[in-house]
């Protein structure tokens, strides 16, 4: 009886620790998750726009221009990802912000005739064009969930009580976080 009073609370105490030590390995996978993910995504950005170049440059050569922009743009954000930063707002708007840059550029390329783009108003059907609105809108759905998540409140021990049953985590039982 007594083995099994001593194991109990040693599983309680072991999975206070347990619990803290999961939580954060919990945020440093889905962390690495979502930069991998914001990569691969970044990288695909990049892959539609390289299989366009050539005939882009040959028809108009100022888009081609700004492909090579966006390549080296979707380049440099990536390695920003996987170099990885404190800040999920510094980590992540740069990839909300190139997936709605190209999402708008996309858009008014399709709507006004420019010296950068004169041939394709109306034609919205183009499928490496529904294919990168695509991944543009993934990026800026995975940033702003990337951004969410940093944003919660973390739990600390102190928030949980010192399992005295009283819950205010202070231990003394009168319940306004103050000691006596």
């Amino acid at each position: 009886m007594s083995m099994q009073l001593l194991s109990r609370e040693h599983e309680h105490t072991a999975t206070r620790h347990s619990v803290a030590l999961d939580h954060e390995t919990a945020r440093a996978i889905t962390s690495a998750m979502m930069r991998a993910t914001g990569v691969v995504l970044l990288m695909s950005l990049a892959v539609i726009h390289i299989v366009q170049l050539v005939p882009t440059f040959q028809q108009t050569p100022l888009l081609g221009v700004a492909y090579l922009f966006l390549i080296a743009g979707a380049v440099g954000v990536g390695a920003r990802l996987v170099k990885g930063h404190p800040s999920a707002m510094q980590l992540w708007l740069p990839v909300a912000a190139l997936g709605v840059a190209v999402f708008v550029g996309y858009a008014f390329t399709r709507i006004v005739s420019t010296p950068l783009d004169n041939q394709d108003v109306g034609n919205w059907a183009c499928s490496l064009g529904m294919a990168a609105l695509f991944v543009e809108g993934l990026m800026v759905a995975v940033a702003a969930y990337a951004i969410s998540l940093r944003r919660t409140v973390p739990v600390h021990p102190f928030a949980v009580g010192n399992g005295n049953g009283n819950g205010n985590g202070n231990g003394n039982g009168n319940g306004n976080g103050s000691r006596p």
